[in-house]
């Protein structure tokens, strides 16, 4: 694997990571390396038109097409980790689990957005979320607690100790369901209301509820 082509994967990593959730992520640089590793620069936008293939990943695609051409232009220094170097796997499966406050501000988080979407949509995006939830392969203790806060009204929120990188997945997931639901910009207002709130009411779990964005 050279070097070249190692820091072209980390600069569409890089570039494509604020947008899309683990899983799909991936997915979508599985298809830049298969089909566009290769090909000139301008041919990014052809490759995000074929990864944006819901209704709120395409109203973002001049955003995310945006994101990748700065991460292209970015030294190697500036770069996240190469996902698929050995090293970072091997990191990764060895990660700790959360701590207390990380489980804490993810509660905290997603217990806030909860309850800023509007009634009339909350039941609809509680079914949404279970059903995409239901279709991870994430440990079942902590879909057995998901299941259980978003089946009930008043139970708060208590999820077991899991990896950071999973709780970050699952705001990422929940954004995205979010805004299939309701639109992205609402999506991206809600969130950032629900981020205020709890970093204004538990200041302590400012750096966690960063570690989760």
């Amino acid at each position: 694997m050279s070097n070249v082509n190692s820091d072209k994967r980390r600069a569409v990593y890089t570039g494509l990571k604020p947008f899309l959730p683990r899983e799909d992520l991936m997915e979508a640089l599985h298809h830049w390396e298969t089909h566009y590793a290769d090909r000139p620069r301008f041919t990014l936008q052809r490759f995000v038109a074929e990864i944006c293939r819901d209704d709120s990943l395409r109203a973002r695609r001049s955003d995310i097409l945006l994101s990748l051409v700065q991460a292209m232009n970015m030294p190697a220094s500036a770069l996240l980790p190469d996902p698929l170097n050995g090293d970072t796997v091997r990191r990764a499966s060895n990660t700790e689990n959360s701590s207390s406050d990380t489980a804490t501000a993810f509660c905290a988080l997603m217990e806030a957005l909860l309850t800023r979407i509007p009634l009339p949509q909350r039941h609809a995006f509680r079914l949404d979320l279970l059903a995409s939830i239901n279709r991870q392969q994430w440990p079942t203790p902590l879909v057995a607690a998901l299941q259980g806060w978003l089946g009930s009204d008043h139970a708060p929120l208590k999820i077991p100790s899991v990896p950071d990188a999973l709780l970050q997945s699952l705001v990422n997931r929940t954004y995205v369901v979010l805004a299939e639901r309701l639109g992205p910009v609402q999506a991206d207002s809600l969130l950032a209301d629900a981020l205020r709130y709890v970093k204004s009411s538990q200041p302590t779990l400012d750096r966690q509820l960063a570690l989760l964005l």
